[in-house]
């Protein structure tokens, strides 16, 4: 063979591998079939989701709990941080559960945590949770308080009580005055720091407790109790035993009159709360009343068989109210002049409606000034359970004032206190308004008894008012009988 057709032969071979193989990488064959392209699968995301306490103390152990997965593989790896807050450090950050130690704040803070989670294709996902910490509130300290006072005073002295408080953690919010026991008195400014009284006029020394209480601002209290030894006057036991006394007189001759029942009762109230009575014949007078039959007793023999606490109780002004309202006008000035003897001041009260009416009580407070006492100047009236009805007047001329008054609650004792000035001198008079004066019922027998054998009452009147249990009513004139009412207003 010729080397030209040689070389053409070479040519025609290397022609036919190329081309072999260019159909072999396009995917020929030899039988003329063809090969699919290889898919790629999409993954898909996972989920999760925080769960834990939205709110916490400072100071509290916190638990941060998820809740995660991937619908097509497994959550490979977690991540907790924080985002936002005081800062705190996380435990187990890279598990499923973490927790952390809240912090002691001043003021309440909210915390915000993110977890993040990822799968096993490297798909991820993403929560957060919010967690607010309370502030911690200290323990709050208790406020202090003391009382200052003179522990010793003269009867119708001014007492002036005054206080010191203080809160180590805050201020004081508020005051309170009160008194815990003896004769009762008035408190002025009882919701200030410092507050006051007038001492009253008793018969025998006596203590007087009063209380503070004190509040901070954050509502703690501390309390405070003062004792105070008011003296009694040196006149009072002869002048309040000498002027009920003829007061007292008066009462028992209107009650041998006409045998009001309301005068009994003043009668029994005043003997059984009068510590010492000079006159033995006229007490025994007055002791007789309340038996058929007259009896040799002495006094305290007679209180200790007789009078009740309740009776006891009706001492010095009350024991002059109860008599006041039933004495002669006559024998009522003459009283207010026996009180004046050692006095620049008398006062006292008459009420109306006492026994039959419901309504608010109407109560009459007559003021004696004397004659030649002057002028009682800044007059000051504080009351306990009563309101004007007139206006208070500052400046009280000499001689007689009246000025009127309502009783609030009938089921209370009412109290007043006046003060002034009379030529530069504190002067002043303390009056109490009691409850309704009762007796026990034996009384009302012992009446309709005595008025039977007096010849007052007929037999067959007599048998009326017992089996109904009423008194009987006796005109003021004559001394017959008008009428009669029941027992049971006058009844313990």
């Amino acid at each position: 063979m010729s080397n030209l057709n040689l070389r053409k032969s070479h040519k025609l071979i290397l022609f036919s591998v190329v081309l072999t193989s260019l159909l072999s990488a396009c995917g020929g064959s030899s039988n003329g079939t063809t090969s699919e392209p290889v898919k790629r699968v999409e993954n898909k995301l996972p989920s999760v989701a925080i769960s834990s306490t939205a709110e916490v103390e400072s100071g509290a152990e916190v638990r941060l709990s998820s809740s995660a997965s991937d619908p097509d593989g497994s959550i490979a790896s977690y991540q907790w941080s924080q985002k936002s807050g005081y800062g705190v450090t996380i435990r187990d950050k890279d598990q499923a559960s973490a927790s952390f130690t809240a912090p002691v704040l001043d003021t309440d803070d909210t915390l915000v945590f993110e977890l993040l989670v990822t799968d096993n294709s490297g798909g991820t996902a993403l929560d957060t949770f919010s967690i607010k910490v309370k502030r911690t509130v200290p323990e709050n300290e208790l406020p202090t308080v003391s009382i200052s006072a003179p522990a010793e005073v003269e009867a119708g002295a001014e007492v002036r009580l005054v206080s010191a408080a203080s809160d180590a953690d805050g201020s004081i919010a508020s005051y309170q005055w009160s008194q815990k026991s003896g004769y009762g008195v008035t408190i002025r400014d009882k919701d200030k720091a410092n507050a006051s009284f007038t001492a009253p006029v008793l018969e025998a020394d006596e203590t007087l407790e009063i209380e503070l209480v004190v509040t901070d601002d954050d509502g703690a209290t501390a309390t405070d109790i003062f004792s105070v030894k008011v003296k009694r006057t040196a006149q009072s036991p002869s002048l309040y035993a000498s002027c009920n006394s003829e007061l007292a007189r008066d009462v028992l001759d209107i009650y041998t009159q006409n045998k009001n029942f309301e005068s009994k009762i003043a009668l029994k109230k005043w003997l059984c709360s009068t510590p010492t009575i000079e006159d033995a014949e006229f007490t025994k007078s007055v002791s007789n009343i309340f038996s058929l039959e007259n009896h040799d007793l002495a006094l305290n023999e007679w209180k200790t068989a007789y009078c009740s606490e309740d009776d006891k109780n009706f001492a010095d002004s009350k024991s002059s109210h109860v008599l006041l309202q039933n004495a002669s006008e006559s024998a009522s000035s003459a009283w207010t002049l026996c009180m004046q003897n050692t006095s620049a001041l008398a006062c006292y009260a008459t009420q109306k409606d006492r026994t039959m009416s419901d309504n608010p009580q109407s109560v009459v407070l007559t003021i004696n000034v004397p004659a030649d006492g002057g002028q009682l100047l800044n007059t000051d009236i504080i009351t306990t359970n009563l309101t004007a009805v007139d206006s208070v007047p500052t400046t009280l001329e000499s001689g007689v004032t009246n000025l009127n008054f309502n009783i609030d609650d009938v089921n209370s004792e009412s109290h007043f206190e006046l003060s002034g000035h009379v030529h530069n001198e504190n002067v002043s008079c303390t009056y109490d308004v009691p409850l309704k004066p009762t007796i026990d019922a034996n009384a009302c027998e012992v009446l309709r008894a005595q008025s039977l054998a007096q010849g007052k009452l007929s037999e067959r009147d007599y048998g009326y008012l017992k089996d109904t249990d009423q008194v009987p009513l006796f005109s003021a004139k004559d001394g017959n009988l008008i009428g009669h009412y029941p027992c049971a207003l006058y009844s313990n």
